[in-house]
């Protein structure tokens, strides 16, 4: 079986001469057969991932979890890729979940909005404004890496605006101005904030959070309580556990897909039970990371 990694140059953790030799070291010691594809800008990753022959093999993505989002999207309509995930971004959420599982390759559920896949968390209000609102922190070279997320955090409340939403959910409705929805099929975001800590990537099921709209100096213990996955015990978060959710609004709402951005005012977001083959030879992808130090 043939290795492929799908490599995002830009990513945080990447050192090219690194992975490289890595890559090397790790398949030449397994007698695997590999290819070293770099991507040149965004969108690339799930192009190269569906140019792949649709043959038995694991196609990785190397990089955060925008470049493994997009690799999801290029594998997800064959039966015979497996997803890999060298986790060398920023924040590596989905891989805090994944590293839960038994070694091996593991069968996991994968989440659709609209038309597009996702296999952690799809979020909108808050969380998906910080998110959205990287890229305006990136370029301040004086912000650490590992502190660009708490920036824009600390950048999106001063400018937050609540969305109003309905969203529906079986026989449940809501309609509310919204702080935060996150549908989880992982359980972190945002760099390690753990919003889903019931969640299984292979129960067939959404783990849902909604936080109802809140005065702004109220956000912040909640927050706080974030950080310890001790959210649930605030009165403006309600949970929810469903496989299928349509979520509206008057105005174009932004939604965060596993780091990738989706506009509009209409989602219909429903999983797919056990969908995704996922490597996860957890002595192979720290190899590719640390290399044999």
């Amino acid at each position: 079986m043939k290795y492929y990694f799908i490599v995002n140059p830009n990513s945080g953790k990447v050192n090219k001469g690194k992975i490289e030799n890595n890559i090397r070291t790790a398949c030449i010691k397994r007698e695997i057969p590999y290819e070293i594809i770099y991507t040149k800008k965004a969108g690339d990753a799930k192009g190269l991932a569906r140019k792949i022959p649709d043959e038995e093999c694991v196609v990785f993505s190397v990089g955060g979890d925008g470049n493994l989002n997009e690799v999801l999207n290029g594998v997800i309509t064959s039966e015979h890729k497996i997803l890999g995930n060298i986790p060398a971004g920023s924040g590596n959420d989905f891989d805090k979940t994944l590293k839960e599982h038994i070694s091996g390759i593991a069968c996991v559920d994968v989440g659709r909005i609209n038309n597009r896949f996702f296999v952690n968390v799809a979020c909108l209000g808050l969380d998906a404004d910080v998110a959205n609102n990287l890229h305006k922190v990136r370029n301040k070279k004086w912000i650490p890496v590992g502190q660009r997320y708490n920036a824009s955090l600390v950048y999106t409340y001063f400018k937050y605006k609540f969305k109003k939403l309905k969203i529906t959910m079986g026989e449940t409705q809501v309609e509310n101005e919204c702080t935060i929805l996150a549908i989880g099929n992982g359980q972190y975001y945002g760099g390690g904030f753990r919003i889903a800590p019931h969640a299984l990537l292979d129960d067939g099921m959404f783990d849902i959070y909604f936080v109802e709209r809140m005065p702004k100096p109220k956000m912040i213990p909640v927050l706080l309580k974030l950080l310890k996955a001790k959210h649930e015990s605030s009165p403006y978060v309600k949970r929810y556990t469903e496989k299928k959710l349509i979520v509206d609004s008057e105005e174009l709402c932004t939604f965060n897909v596993d780091g990738e951005t989706m506009r509009s005012n209409h989602f219909e977001i429903e999983i797919l039970p056990n969908a995704l083959k996922v490597f996860n030879d957890r002595n192979f992808i720290e190899e590719i990371i640390y290399g044999n130090d």
